[in-house]
């Protein structure tokens, strides 16, 4: 048996062959829950992070009403949608984030609590986890500040509603790591949405 050769690693695109499975995401508002959706769409496992029971519930509802119209629209069936809330774990810990692969923060646009949010981060992911932020106004690089390794924080802003907008934008930083840039690309190229690079501007 023969098998294809993996692509060579090149100064443009380096190859550090890094796994996501698990991915977090931190506030599930319109644009949180949407967010988790497409990734539980594309087979992730999803832990989704809320600051209360309340929240947490409305996050729930959120997704069971986006995938409920998509299978209206015959675009999931309801296997399908099952499938995919089942791939949300659903908390209102933090913690619950140790195992993840790749955490997106999606909560107000306030940089004190972004900032909050990335420095207890810090200390419960694993050293190479990868922090974004979905900010659409704020600056990456002073949310990164809040890190004590700012090479892993970049920006992945979806546009809403996020499981129907194509383009995510992929910001980074002076500091971003080239390596998180590149896998971040790829990951978002598997969602099926169209990665756009762009520097840090607020």
């Amino acid at each position: 048996m023969t098998t294809s050769p993996m692509p060579a690693a090149t100064p443009e695109r380096p190859s550090t062959g890094r796994e996501f499975t698990t991915i977090g995401v931190v506030g599930l508002g319109t644009m949180g829950a949407g967010i988790a959706e497409v990734f539980a769409r594309n087979g992730f496992s999803v832990v989704g992070v809320e600051v209360g029971e309340e929240a947490l519930e409305r996050g729930r509802q959120h997704l069971q009403h986006s995938t409920g119209r998509a299978v209206k629209r015959g675009k999931l069936s309801e296997a399908e949608q099952r499938d995919l809330v089942g791939r949300v774990t659903f908390s209102t810990s933090m913690r619950d984030l140790a195992d993840a692969d790749l955490v997106v923060e999606a909560v107000v646009e306030s940089i004190e609590i972004k900032k909050s949010i990335f420095r207890e981060l810090e200390g419960i992911v694993k050293p190479d986890t990868i922090l974004a932020t979905n900010t659409s106004s704020l600056s990456v690089t002073e949310i990164s500040t809040a890190n004590l390794h700012p090479g892993r924080v970049i920006g992945v802003h979806f546009f809403n509603p996020a499981p129907v907008q194509s383009f995510v934008e992929i910001v980074r930083t002076v500091v971003t790591e080239p390596e998180v840039l590149e896998d971040v690309k790829g990951l978002v190229a598997r969602l099926g949405k169209n990665p756009v690079i762009c520097g840090d501007r607020a």
